[in-house]
């Protein structure tokens, strides 16, 4: 069944998107996140990150950097991490990274740790570690849910 209040975007670049079983969707090219609400992409965004390899491949890249910039301009921005804090503190170890490489590896867990306290502080995007991918799915259904409800509160007050 399907929630009728809202579709949610998922953007047409996300290559193994979350299913979200209960709403309707829609693949719409969003300007910052991989997932919104119909009608709220200038407000919400959310960016998924699979895997601590997945943000240490992606921390220095100009693209990346961008996506950050533009998901810091909007009210509500989240970087979902399916993966958890230990992962970054202890990186490389239990990265899927080839033992044989990780004397190779210039990115240290306090270079993503600053990174990670950077997004938060410096550009206000809520930074969840979610463990996994259901657990990351389930965290962002809930906080699509909730700013839907937020921002049909502030239309319904606005206009009374």
């Amino acid at each position: 069944m399907n929630n009728p209040d809202f579709t949610i975007i998922v953007d047409t670049r996300e290559q193994q998107p979350w299913s979200f079983d209960h709403y309707i969707k829609a693949n719409i090219k969003l300007d910052a996140g991989d997932y919104s609400i119909q009608g709220l992409q200038h407000l919400l965004g959310i960016e998924r990150k699979k895997s601590v390899n997945e943000i240490a491949n992606n921390i220095t890249e100009p693209r990346f950097k961008d996506a950050i910039s533009r998901l810091a301009q909007l009210k509500y921005s989240f970087l979902l991490l399916e993966f958890d804090i230990e992962d970054i503190l202890n990186y490389p170890i239990g990265s899927s990274l080839p033992k044989k490489l990780w004397d190779k590896v210039k990115i240290s867990p306090a270079f993503l740790m600053k990174h990670v306290l950077d997004w938060q502080l410096a550009h206000n995007i809520n930074v969840i570690f979610c463990g996994s991918s259901s657990s990351a799915e389930r965290t962002a259904e809930m906080i699509l849910k909730k700013i839907y409800y937020i921002e049909q509160d502030n239309i319904k007050y606005e206009t009374e």
